[in-house]
């Protein structure tokens, strides 16, 4: 039997099968309930036809060998729809679905669920345009929100996760890593008045090292917590000041140093910002304090050397000498006595390097006056 005989009769044969196999019009009662109208083949819906259900659910579309296959619109009773691709009853490639929320997805289908490919525009203007995964956002897309803030970047399970920007539309925008929907990871966040912070970000907070650049020029290097300097770090101002020491929430708070740019230097303790504590400060001409501080200001016990020899210890008053002093000059001479608002005032003894005295008497308001005299 030759090769063309037996093609023939193949040939035939499935002819003669299809057409048994005839499309009529008829109903029928599905497996699930609904009650179907339109085209038949073997007692099954095949090809167009409508299928509705008691609660209301109605589909009209193609069908291939009972079930719903190729283009069709299914309504349901709530009032959502689906119109597009079917496989094997499955709502499943290219489609369309209106949510009784008013929000409308526009793009591919993997068995009843949004995957692949997508846009979904949401009832409040926002619109997602991206990858899909049982029915979440997942993979790379943009959500843009109808105030013209955009994130756009790496999605996981329905929510920023990985790789993204987000821009807020005022200036402000973030570029970096996301976790679970939050700044997670290293970043750059620029803020609509100039600043900028590169680095390390927890649940939307600086948190770790990281570096921020002021709009003035001044510039941050260290730690953060919660969104604040808080440990270790440098501080450098535009005008050429450093500091280098310790911060908390936002404020020199700890042991520190800060140089001025004319030369001067502060070391030691820091409370709110301010020199509070124990600490030295040297000056560029050579004198120097050492001792306490408050709120910035010499305030309490210490001592002075000035760059010509002398030095005074005692106590201070905001920055005043105020209260027991001794002073010394570079030869030795020596002054024993007390100050008020920076004023010599009280009992005084004057003694030479030898120890003896030299001259005693008592200063009133800075006026000097010897006993017996």
């Amino acid at each position: 039997m030759n090769i063309r005989y037996i093609f023939l009769t193949i040939s035939t044969m499935l002819t003669l099968s299809v057409a048994a196999q005839k499309i009529t019009l008829g109903s029928c009662k599905m497996k699930d309930g609904g009650e179907y109208k339109g085209e038949m083949m073997a007692g099954k819906p095949h090809g167009k036809g409508v299928t509705t259900w008691k609660d209301g659910d109605r589909f009209e579309g193609e069908y291939v060998k009972g079930k719903r296959q190729g283009y069709g619109v299914y309504t349901f009773h709530d009032g959502e729809k689906y119109e597009g691709q079917w496989m094997q009853d499955h709502q499943h490639g290219k489609g369309t679905f209106y949510f009784n929320n008013n929000n409308k997805y526009v793009g591919l289908w993997y068995r009843d669920e949004q995957e692949g490919h997508g846009v979904m525009y949401y009832y409040n203007g926002d619109v997602y345009d991206g990858m899909w995964k049982m029915s979440m956002r997942h993979g790379k897309g943009r959500y843009t929100y109808k105030s013209g803030a955009y994130y756009d970047g790496e999605w996981l399970n329905d929510k920023k996760d990985g790789k993204g920007v987000f821009n807020w539309g005022n200036g402000s925008s973030y570029d970096g890593q996301w976790k679970e929907n939050h700044q997670q990871g290293r970043g750059t966040f620029r803020y609509a008045n100039g600043d900028a912070y590169v680095g390390s970000f927890n649940n939307d907070l600086q948190n770790g090292k990281g570096i921020y650049k002021f709009q003035n020029g001044d510039l941050y290097d260290g730690d953060y917590v919660n969104g604040e300097r808080t440990g270790q770090g440098i501080f450098r101002y535009a005008n050429g000041d450093r500091y280098t020491g310790q911060f908390n929430k936002g404020d020199k708070h700890g042991i520190g140093t800060l140089v001025w740019k004319n030369g001067n230097t502060y070391q030691g303790e820091w409370k709110n910002d301010k020199p509070n504590g124990r600490g030295k400060l040297t000056m560029k001409n050579g004198d120097m304090f050492e001792g306490q501080f408050r709120n910035g200001t010499i305030h309490g016990e210490g001592i002075a050397r000035y760059a010509d020899g002398s030095k005074f210890r005692g106590h201070f008053k905001d920055g005043k000498r105020h209260g027991p002093a001794i002073e010394e000059n570079k030869e030795g001479l020596r002054f024993e006595g007390s100050y008020v608002d920076d004023r010599r005032d009280g009992r005084f003894v004057e003694k030479d390097r030898n120890g003896n005295i030299t001259a005693q008497g008592s200063y009133v308001r800075g006026k000097r006056q010897l006993d017996g005299k």
